[in-house]
């Protein structure tokens, strides 16, 4: 397996997140993917270029799509796995895909573009160069 394939992070599905059926509900996958990008950025210790406070900007989600393939269950283990699809001038896409561990069935994929914003008048502002270097594939 090489590095590209491994997942980025999993995580045990909790009660909270079943719906009336014995599923994970639609909502939730939303929070399983924010919470992956979140992990993808704090393993590549860039963190801190997309908090507010630091960075002197911030990212607003402009787009967010799933496409579900597989329903994931109560006490299911999900592996999650996160790529940078395209870096903008003043967006970034990620793709998010979730796979369900026991049998590796592809449970959904997602896409999601974040836009960059000034943090005075909430309008897209280009990405700032450090942050563009750090995501660039080393």
């Amino acid at each position: 397996m090489s590095v590209d394939d491994r997942p980025l992070a999993s995580f045990r599905v909790s009660m909270r997140d079943i719906d009336i059926y014995g599923h994970v509900h639609n909502s939730r996958y939303l929070d399983y993917c924010e919470d992956a990008v979140i992990e993808f950025l704090r393993q590549r210790q860039i963190l801190s270029h997309f908090r507010h406070t630091s960075s002197g900007v911030a990212y607003h989600v402009k787009k967010a799509e799933i496409t579900f393939h597989s329903p994931i269950d109560l006490d299911d283990v999900v592996e999650v796995k996160v790529n940078i699809e395209k870096i903008g001038r003043t967006s970034l896409s990620f793709a998010i895909e979730l796979f369900r561990q026991r049998d590796g069935a592809h449970c959904a994929s997602a896409h999601f573009v974040w836009v960059c914003v000034g943090l005075s008048d909430s309008r897209p502002t280009p990405i700032p160069e450090a942050t563009r270097a750090a995501l660039s594939p080393g």
